[in-house]
């Protein structure tokens, strides 16, 4: 890239310094009277089911989906992922997280899936820390994340859900984004033959403000989940729905779509590092 900008927080988790190096970061309440989306048989429809169903679906149902996602995908390390379009959301999943005034159905979805040496301890520390521009240097200008309940107390399991609002800049555009992490319980071989699993939702709440020339950024939905396939092997699923422009190429550009790519495969590389710091 030059980078894009971030967007995976991340919404903006993604663009840092330059667009040869796209870095993408990737909470809310589903609104009321939405009902459950049937279990995801297949990998694209995990990625949209855990979107839908974040906030309102069983852990064992997020257990069938972490099995789902499991079956789909085999042999994939952050030098060997799996990256694919997913297309775009549908009309009305705006509402799933309250966004409003938008049309989702211009978004488009990307997805990729990694996986790497770490322990899913680890990486809720990582993704739940506060400081998320002492990890990703290159993806900020400046960085706020503000939770609403105390970390320390969901780290500690007296609940397991953590909510956080974020206000960020990039070289691109500046975001306020609604950021939530799960921690979905281990159930037993039989339910969660990978142990215990972690689920994240971020969205963008309102229009980016651009900070770089012919830069748009509408909408950004953001969805992940962890499971260790293996002791100390941290698969993770990264998908978003974005509707933007950076310095002139719209996110249908297959060659923005390549770059944000290779930046979302990059934050796992540095995610890695994180891990094999002993800091976490």
């Amino acid at each position: 890239m030059t980078k894009p900008p971030p967007a995976r927080e991340f919404v903006a988790q993604g663009f840092g310094k330059t667009l040869v190096r796209l870095a993408l970061l990737v909470g809310g309440a589903l609104a009321s009277g939405c009902a459950e989306d049937p279990a995801p048989e297949q990998i694209i429809d995990v990625s949209r089911w855990l979107y839908r169903n974040y906030a309102t679906a069983s852990d064992e149902r997020m257990a069938e989906a972490v099995v789902a996602l499991a079956g789909s995908v085999t042999a994939v390390t952050a030098d060997n992922p799996f990256k694919g379009l997913i297309g775009s959301l549908k009309a009305g999943d705006n509402a799933v997280v309250g966004r409003t005034g938008v049309d989702p159905t211009k978004t488009v979805g990307m997805m990729v899936v990694t996986e790497f040496n770490c322990k899913l301890a680890q990486v809720e520390k990582i993704h739940s820390a506060a400081d998320q521009n002492a990890l990703h240097p290159s993806a900020y200008t400046a960085y706020k994340r503000t939770f609403r309940q105390s970390r320390d107390e969901y780290l500690a399991r007296k609940f397991n859900q953590l909510d956080w609002d974020t206000e960020l800049t990039s070289d691109y555009a500046s975001e306020k984004l609604d950021g939530s992490l799960r921690f979905i319980a281990d159930l037993g071989k039989a339910k969660s033959p990978y142990g215990a699993a972690l689920v994240s939702r971020t969205w963008l709440k309102e229009n980016a403000v651009a900070v770089a020339s012919a830069t748009e950024w509408q909408q950004d939905y953001q969805v992940e989940a962890y499971f260790e396939r293996t002791p100390g092997k941290v698969v993770h699923l990264f998908a978003v729905w974005r509707q933007a422009q950076f310095m002139g190429l719209s996110n249908e550009s297959t060659t923005l779509q390549n770059l944000q790519f290779g930046g979302f495969v990059d934050w796992d590389k540095e995610v890695e590092k994180a891990c094999a710091s002993g800091k976490f």
